[in-house]
């Protein structure tokens, strides 16, 4: 079995501790985690493999309590579940698996809880929204949401070493994020929230009326091609920056994951307002094939 080898090569023997693991993995390769997700524990290390589970897991759990259901009770399941995970450290496991593992996961590493604090701030905000007035207010958000779990999970993948350039893993996970704005634009305006910024907005003179309406104007093209431009424009950069560090590879992989979300963003026109953009799984799959090879086999 996959899950085997990898708990193998991270050293973990205990059972309870490989059950917990196993049930993150299972619950990251199905269909809920998403073709990110997924992607992120394909092109970790086989040691890195089980703690990545974790942390995306557990990242995708808070992500359904805060995102989906009725809107009246994600309050309540992104608090209790935000409890349970303060409950589960202060004890030192949970009964929960996907809770024990994580656990576990940022005891081996030495992560702050601070970092997943951080996380679920950010989708406080989204329950108590309001729309981004500055794009400096979608940053901060976007480095909560986005910024930490990414750092956690890149910790987990190259170590130690990603503490040197934690600014700039954060602003990748930002720009990674503002691409996610883009390609979600219909499913969040369906949920009632904008998240481009108002004064961008102002800028190009569209009216924040008719995009929650959905009405496509034509300076909204040349707003998309802003917001896109910030993401394809300052990632090269930033991957130059990181080109020195072991997480390189990996950053590769993503950046090329998100650009071709923009690109879809881009070609999708007014349709952006009306379906969510979803490239073909192949062209993922491209992205992702040569950190994957390296890891092979596992």
């Amino acid at each position: 079995m996959l899950v085997g080898r990898w708990l193998d090569a991270a050293g973990i023997t205990d059972p309870v501790l490989r059950r917990c693991y196993t049930v993150c993995a299972r619950e990251v390769s199905g269909l809920g985690g998403g073709r990110g997700r997924w992607g992120a524990l394909r092109i970790a290390p086989a040691a890195a493999r089980p703690y990545t589970a974790a942390l995306v897991a557990h990242g995708c759990r808070a992500d359904a309590w805060a995102d989906s259901g009725p809107v009246e009770d994600r309050r309540r399941r992104l608090a209790e579940f935000a409890e349970a995970t303060r409950a589960a450290f202060a004890t030192g496991g949970s009964h929960d698996p996907v809770l024990h593992a994580t656990v576990h996961t940022q005891r081996t590493f030495g992560m702050p809880l601070s970092l997943i604090e951080d996380m679920f701030t950010g989708m406080q905000r989204d329950l108590d929204f309001r729309d981004f007035v500055t794009y400096a207010e979608l940053c901060q958000w976007a480095g909560q949401v986005s910024g930490s779990p990414f750092y956690r999970v890149m910790w987990a993948m190259v170590g130690t070493e990603l503490a040197e350039v934690q600014s700039l893993a954060h602003e990748f996970a930002e720009l990674c994020q503002l691409a996610d704005v883009l390609c979600d634009l219909s499913e969040d305006l369906d949920d009632g929230r904008l998240y481009l910024p108002l004064e961008d907005l102002h800028q190009f003179g569209v009216c924040p009326e008719d995009v929650k309406a959905k009405r496509w104007t034509p300076p909204m093209a040349d707003l998309i091609a802003f917001e896109a431009a910030r993401v394809t424009d300052r990632l090269p950069a930033l991957a130059a920056e990181l080109e020195h560090t072991t997480a390189s590879p990996y950053t590769h992989a993503v950046g090329e994951h998100f650009r071709l979300l923009v690109a879809g963003a881009l070609a999708a026109g007014q349709d952006v307002l009306h379906r969510p953009v979803q490239p073909p799984m192949g062209h993922f799959l491209n992205a992702w094939r040569p950190v994957m090879r390296d890891v092979i086999p596992c």
